[in-house]
């Protein structure tokens, strides 16, 4: 009995031993990486010295509170994740941003345009699409802008996306304005003029829009997409591609 208990005893100190190793070699390792960190900040140029650095609760990943912002990097700190992006310390290049530009395009030409309201200004050369809710604010900017900006030369895709949760009236006026005679003009009169169209009923795309929406990751108006098939809100982007991709 005796030996036995000698043999747990020694048992358990060994496991108390190899525990503690292990624990002072992570630590040992931990105290190096951020060394390391400290190192390559102080090496940028400016140098930039940081008020904390320790691990984070993901392994191998270091929260690093440095001129007021808070980043995680790798030991080496070849990436940073800032603001909920990965980017690449050497070539400042925003990893997430573009790959999440790869991911949100689309094959601009695969896009069913025979359920969006076409509308030509000048030779039609540059091509776009847009998600837009008639009762959007920011739709009715974005036709406002672009008719007061003097650019021609551009075909507008407009494919009708009522908001029904945010505007419960839009879904009717989708449809008035899609079963007018003149879709193009019933569109521009009531973005740019308030002018409503004529209530009229009639097959329309909007339940097919709303789909293709889903489908594609739309979710807010408007929604435009280039014609290269990258998708923006931003409406300087597409005011300089009109100018300068004709």
């Amino acid at each position: 009995m005796a030996s036995t208990n000698h043999q747990k005893t020694r048992s358990i100190f060994t496991f108390f031993l190899i525990f503690l190793g292990l624990n002072l070699t992570a630590h040992a390792g931990t105290k190096d990486d951020i060394a390391e960190i400290e190192s390559k900040l102080k090496s940028r140029t400016p140098p930039m010295k940081a008020r904390s650095i320790k691990p984070s609760p993901i392994a191998g990943l270091y929260e690093v509170f440095v001129q007021g912002d808070l980043i995680y990097t790798d030991k080496a700190f070849s990436y940073v994740i800032m603001d909920g992006s990965i980017i690449d310390t050497v070539s400042k290049k925003n990893l997430t941003e573009a790959r999440l530009k790869e991911l949100t395009s689309i094959k601009f030409n695969d896009l069913p345009f025979q359920n969006a309201i076409e509308i030509k200004k000048g030779s039609g050369a540059y091509k776009f699409a847009v998600f837009s809710d008639p009762d959007c604010p920011y739709c009715k900017q974005l036709e406002s802008v672009l008719a007061k900006s003097g650019i021609n030369d551009y075909t507008a895709y407009i494919f009708l996306y009522p908001l029904k949760d945010l505007h419960p009236d839009a879904s009717a006026k989708s449809e008035s304005i899609w079963c007018a005679t003149d879709k193009a003009e019933a569109w521009t009169n009531f973005m740019l003029k308030n002018t409503a169209p004529t209530k009229a009923n009639c097959d329309n795309p909007i339940a097919a829009n709303e789909k293709l929406a889903e489908e594609i990751g739309v979710t807010e108006t408007p929604t435009i997409y280039l014609n290269d098939g990258q998708k923006t809100q931003e409406l300087k982007d597409l005011l300089t591609l009109i100018k300068t991709k004709k």
